[in-house]
This record gives C-alpha cells, structure tokens and sequence, in this order.
C-alpha cells in the first residue's frame, strides 16, 4: 500500500517500474516539467541528478513505502529543478517483489519553498486555499476570490479560517445559515480530518465543488473548483439520455444493444413484449447466450434446444458483418432481425414483427401465380408444371387447350358480370369432372385467361386424354342458371402428347392451340387431336414473317399515341408509343399478329430500335415535362446493348431522359438477370424512367421490385375489367397502389373504360390511367391538339 497521505500530493505523474528498478510506465506531465524524452526503460527515478551521487535511496533498497523523497534534477534549459517523490513497493501473487509504483510533484528548491508554494498556488486556474495545524490562512489565490466575489484584504495569510467562513455566510454562500451557524457546520467537518468533497450553487449562479484534505502536517488544503459548465454538460447528457429512453420507448421495433463482451447495455420494452421476456429475466448485463436460451424457452427457436440455438447465434455473430433474417416462431409470428456491428466491437439487434407484411407478401405472390376469378392457377404455373412433367418422363404427357364456345355472346348479351359467375361455375364442372385424375396427382388445371383454359395430365395415353376431353366436353356442355338466367355455352379441346407432338412445353402447347383451332373450325363442341397437317398454320405465320422483313426495309411502319392522365392534375403526363403496321395487302395489322413473330425472328431488335427514335422524335416536339412510353422487348436486352440504343435516341432527337420511360414486362427479367439488371441501371442513371408492365400477371413480379427500383408500375386491365364487379380485385389493386407508394412508384391502371372504374382508381391511391375512356390511340399529329398545341 502507498502511505495514506500520499494521495494527498498534488502529483505531476505517477511512474511505476520493474523488479530490477527499471521504469515501465510514466503517465502525466514528466517531459514537460524534466524537459527528456520518455524514460521507460531508464533507471528511475528518470532524472539527471545535478552531481548527486546515483546511490539507490534507503527506501528502495529495504522496499518500504516512502513519502517526501526530494530529488534534483538538471533541466536542459541549465536549471536544477526539484522534485517531491513518494512509492510503494508491489508484490507479485506467491509473495515475490513486482516493482514499485508512485507518484511525483515537482516542489519548489530549499529554502525558498514557502515562496514557490504562493507563487504556484497563485498561478493555478482553480481555487486554492492552504490553512496550517491552527485553521490559519497560509496561501490563497485571486481565483478563489473571483468565485467568491471575496474582498482581497480577507484573504490575507494569518486570516483564522473562521472569519472567511462568516464572510462568505453573510455574502449568501450558505443559504439558511447564519455567519455562527456557518461556522459551527464547517468546523464540525474540518475537524473529523478526513477528505470531504461537496458541491453548491452560490448567489451569483455559479456551481462550486469543493474538496477538503487534511495534511500530513495537521493543516488543511481547500480547493474550489468551477463546476457549472459541467453540470451543465452532465443535465445536457441527461436530457439526451431522457428523449434516448423516450424514442427506446415508443418505437415500433424492439431494440438490444449489446457490448463489445456481449452483455446487454440497452434493451427496450418493445423486445420483451414480441418475445414474452420478463424484466426481471432479461435486462442489462445479461449475456447474449443467456438471453438466447431465454428465448428458446419462451418458444422463439422452435424444434431447437437452448444450445443448438446458441450454436446457430454465436456462428453469425462471428461473422461481424450485418445480415438480416426472418425468425418463424412457435405461434407462426414472423419476426426479422437485423443484426450490424458497432466499431466498439459490440452489436446491436433490432427486430421486426413483420407477419402482416409476410402473409401480404405470400397473397400478393399467390396473385401473381393464380388467376384472381377463378383461383386457378395461371400461365406461370403452367408452364412451371408442364415443364416438370417431362423432366420426369415415365410415360406419355398431354396438353389439353381448351376454349368455351359462345362465351363472347355471354358476355356481350349479359355482361362481364354474368361471364365472371359463368367462369367460375364453367372451373367448378371441369375440376369435378377431372376429379379422379386430380386426386391421383395426375392433372392439374389452369385459366390461360379470358374463356382460355389448359390442362397438363401424365403419365397418359392418347385413349385416356381423349375419354378425358370428351368428359370435359359433357361436362362443360350442360346448361347454366346464373341468377335466374339460363346460360349456354360449349367447349373446344385440342390435345397434343409427347414425343409425338413436342417434347418442350413451348411446342406441346402449341401444337395443342394448333389442334383447338382445329376443333373450333370443325363446328367447336368436340376434341381434336394435333396433327402434322396442321403445320400449314406454321407457314402462314412464314408468310407474315417474310412480310414483315419487307415492311421494315420499307418502313411500312407508323406509330400510335395513346395518352395516360395524371389523377393528381387531371392532365395528359405522357403517351404510350405504340407500333403500327399498314401492310399494302392485308391493311393495318396488329401488332398482336407480327410482334410475336418480330420477336421470335429477332426482327424486333431494328424495328424496336426504329420505334425509339421514332418516338423520342416526336417527344421532343412535345412541351415538357409530357412523356412518351416505349415498351421493349425482352429480345432487345439479349444482345447487352439496348441502353447504347437509348442514348442514341434521346441524343439524336435532343431529349431530356427524364421524358423518356420504357416498359418492361417480368420476360425481360426471366432471362440473364444480372446482365439486365445492370442495363437497366445505366439506364436509370441516365435520367430513363423505368416502368414494369402488365402487374400481376406473371408469378414472379414481386421479386423483381424488390430486386430494381423501379420508377412505376403499370396495372394490367385485367385487374381494371374486373374493379366494377368483384371486390377482391380492388383489394388486389389496392394493394398493388399500396405497395408501390411504400417503394416510391407510380402506378399506372390500364384498360380504363368507365367512369366508375375510374372513380375507383382514384379512390385506391393509382396515380395515372389509360384506356379509351381516356383516349384511343391516335396519330402523331393529333398529339399536339390533345396538348391544347392548335
């Protein structure tokens, strides 16, 4: 131990060394005051000793503490200053000497020390003053006045420490108190002489701390420090702390944070309440593994024990890099942790209930991959199906594509009401009448759209398809009551079987549809199976692809302008560009006919290019901010330099990008991603706004806006056609508007034909519309009269 008055010593530095004497840590003012370098490793003391001799002093040859050890030491500015030791010897756990350890003040030289110790006292930025054995005043300073606001002739050296306690009574210093009572309370402390410390406010808003020592010698040092600005940092830091816990509080996320130890320094209310912890078991100080097994007890790690969870834990958190993960727990809650290291090597958790936006998620996917009216599921599904029916081979695989006859006159005689209520009785006949083979997991059933259904069955044979067909075909066939109305229609097969017909899906189907347009021209009502004769359809699609390589060396081409309204502004925000064909035979064709066929050549790579010229052409005479809208083909990423094409339109045509907005459906994506994920953020960069069209249709849109930001998304008609009618298909567009106003996009509905379709637009938060409700397309210069341009 040091000598219990050794703290006492007003120290410069404190310096410890070896067993052999040897200096090993000097902390504080030592090359200020010695005016040497860093002495670890040197002999202590450190010095250079003014010619007195090198002897180790008594006290650290016979290793007892020791106190008031002077030393001289040469300074390089040709001084001898001297220095005030005092140390203690350490020892090592079995007893054996460690070194010593002290501390060191420099003191004034004999015998000029009481006159040093004023002058040192007097330079001191805090209040200082020293009273002898008797409460006599020996040193003060006129900082000590200063925080006092005490007259200079009380703190004369002599002055009993009495009369400066009744002064500063009667300035107000100790309020409540009387100049004898003041006294009477601080000679009651003085004289317990034991090291007392307290703080104050006084009269003038100053907040004092003052520290008593008692001396060695019987007297008494007083320092009086100024303590305002840090109590003011302190109730600053605490009203940080304050609206620190307040926002811990009230935020919707639990919070954990955690220590570079992994014990818990901050947990909120928010975390014990998702996972059912208690306060008392869960709080700061806890390790992170005792609060894993306090969560795997409370059911957070299903089908995990205490360790296992621990184990999975503890192997992430090595990792130090930030990751996020949903946890399932045992009441089927699903909550995301988002896990990120902090530089004091600690970490912090937050987490998330996000079963609501989970279960949106999952309908939202389920819309993608199943037709909304029927609940069947659609074209995704299918060829999803279909193409692991043949990877499993063991037998034949049919496609059935099948088609109502007369459903168009139901609808245009009744009503897309009536048709809606006919489809679903129309998918209820054909489930049941495919029943057994649906049972066995044999079949499966989907709505390719509108009155278009197709059916995939395996293992088969051509005997069984076509007793199927025929069922269907009964079934289907029989008349229908809805709402008192007694309803017509039939149905049309086509079936193509593998290896015969196709062994992809893409050729099973169509040679299937080949076999239905059959059916349909032989007097519909009846099955037809596929045949090689009917490839002559194939060569009419010849004929129209040798028209079309014509067209484009002839431009045969011309482009329409349909116009989408802002519902915010009531005003034309752009037009879609959409292509025309005037073929010197056959007439206007559409593009329903030819860009499959463009697509499927390669063809659309020039005509799609001579499109966006085209178009940013006719843009640039528009006034700002009006856009056009191209759509691109999914042939036109293949070849990796769609954006060079952009750049050289907007260029050519002097275009703002910011005008320009391409659509994009999911097929776009379906093929190299990576590769059109990096065009289409080139793209954006520009300036190009990128739309995805035709929402809902596919079954993988979802991931797609969370893998690009795109800038809007565009509604499919399907979903508009059905708003009048059916109340889940405005939830469906609800939520759509909804998703895309939480990820910063616009929404575009398209197929807009009535008013009340459009109120309900407006009501579910869609940003724009399109449709002949708005406008039909029109040609470029109808553009400028749309615009109020003449």
């Amino acid at each position: 131990m040091l000598p219990d008055d050794l703290d006492t010593i007003a120290a410069d530095w404190s310096w410890r060394t070896d067993a052999d004497l040897r200096l090993t840590a000097v902390r504080g003012r030592f090359e200020a005051l010695t005016g040497e370098g860093a002495p670890l490793g040197r002999p202590w003391p450190g010095l250079t000793g003014d010619g007195e001799s090198d002897e180790i002093p008594r006290p650290l040859r016979e290793r007892t503490p020791f106190r008031d050890l002077v030393l001289p030491h040469r300074h390089r500015d040709g001084r001898t200053r001297w220095f005030r030791f005092g140390g203690a010897p350490s020892w090592q756990p079995d007893g054996s000497f460690a070194g010593w350890r002290g501390i060191c003040a420099e003191v004034a030289a004999p015998p000029e020390t009481s006159g040093r110790l004023v002058a040192a006292i007097a330079a001191l930025p805090i209040g200082v003053s020293l009273f002898d054995p008797e409460l006599r005043l020996v040193a003060a300073n006129d900082r000590l006045c200063d925080l006092y606001g005490l007259p200079p002739g009380l703190m004369r050296p002599g002055t009993p420490l009495a009369d400066i306690i009744r002064a500063n009574a009667r300035l107000g210093h100790y309020p409540g108190m009387d100049p004898d009572e003041a006294w009477a309370f601080v000679a009651a402390r003085v004289a317990r002489r034991v090291p007392l410390e307290r703080e104050r406010p006084l009269p003038n808003g100053l907040l004092l701390k003052t520290i008593v020592t008692p001396l060695p010698d019987g007297g008494t040092l007083v320092v009086h420090e100024d303590a305002t600005d840090r109590a003011r940092a302190d109730a600053r830091l605490a009203e940080q702390n304050r609206r620190l816990d307040h926002a811990l509080a009230h935020m919707s996320h639990g919070l954990v944070l955690f220590d570079a130890a992994h014990r818990v320094t901050v947990v909120n209310r928010q975390f014990l309440d998702l996972y059912g912890l208690s306060p008392e078991t869960v709080h700061p100080g806890i390790t992170a593994e005792a609060l894993i097994h306090c969560r795997t007890e409370a059911g957070n790690f299903p089908g995990l024990s205490p360790e296992e969870a621990w184990r999975q834990v503890s192997e992430r958190l090595a990792s130090r890099t930030r990751y996020r993960l949903d946890q399932t727990l045992a009441d089927g809650r699903v909550i995301a942790v988002t896990y990120a290291p902090t530089p004091e090597g600690g970490f912090v958790t937050v987490h998330e209930d996000v079963t609501a936006a989970k279960r949106a998620e999952a309908q939202i996917v389920h819309m993608a991959r199943h037709d909304a009216l029927t609940g069947l599921p659609n074209r995704a599904l299918l060829q999803e199906g279909l193409a692991e029916a043949l990877a499993q081979g063991g037998g034949a695989t049919a496609v059935l594509c099948l088609d109502l006859d007369r459903f168009k006159t139901v609808n245009d005689t009744l009503g897309h009401a009536v048709g809606d209520k006919l489809l679903c009785q129309v998918t209820a006949r054909l489930t049941a009448a495919m029943r057994d083979e649906a049972a066995a997991g044999t079949a499966i059933l989907v709505r390719l759209g509108g009155d278009e259904f197709a059916l995939v069955l395996r293992p088969t044979t051509r005997f069984r398809a076509g007793r199927l067909a025929r069922r269907l075909i009964e079934a289907v066939g029989r008349d229908y009551d809805i709402d008192g109305t007694r309803v017509a229609v039939g149905l049309s097969v086509g079936l193509a079987l593998t290896p015969t017909d196709g062994t992809d899906p893409e050729g099973l189907l169509r040679a299937a549809d080949m076999a239905l347009y059959r059916a349909k021209a032989e007097g519909r009502g009846v099955h037809r199976f596929f045949e090689p004769a009917m490839d002559v359809a194939i060569q009419a699609r010849r004929s129209v692809e040798l028209d079309l390589r014509t067209a484009l060396a002839e431009q045969h081409f011309a482009l329409a302008f349909q116009p989408f309204l802002g519902l915010s502004s009531n005003r034309i925000a752009g037009f879609e560009a959409l292509v025309r064909w005037h073929h010197p035979v056959r007439g206007v064709v559409s593009p329903a006919a030819f860009v499959p066929i463009a697509e499927e050549t390669g063809m659309i790579v020039p005509l799609g290019a001579w499109v966006l010229r085209q178009a940013c052409r006719e843009a640039a005479r528009w006034p700002e901010p009006v856009r056009v809208s191209v759509n691109l083909s999914p042939v036109q990423f293949r070849g990796g330099d769609i954006d060079a094409t952009v750049i050289a339109a907007l260029r050519e045509a002097g275009l703002d990008p910011h005008r320009l907005e391409l659509e994009i459906t999911e097929g776009v994506l379906l093929q190299d991603s990576a590769s059109t994920l990096a065009i289409l953020h080139r793209l954006k960069q520009l300036g190009v706004r990128i739309a995805m069209d035709d929402f809902g249709t596919g079954y993988s849109s979802l991931g797609y806006l969370r893998a690009f930001p795109f800038d809007k998304i565009k509604i499919d008609r399907a979903f508009v056609a059905d708003l009048s009618v059916r109340p889940d298909a405005l939830a469906i567009v609800r939520a759509v508007t909804t998703l895309a106003d939480s990820l910063g996009m616009t929404t575009t509905a398209e197929g807009v034909e009535t008013e009340e379709q459009l109120a309900h637009l407006r009501a579910a938060g869609c940003t724009e519309v399109q449709g002949y409700l708005i406008s039909r397309p029109v040609a470029a210069e109808a553009v400028a009269p749309m615009l109020g341009g003449g």
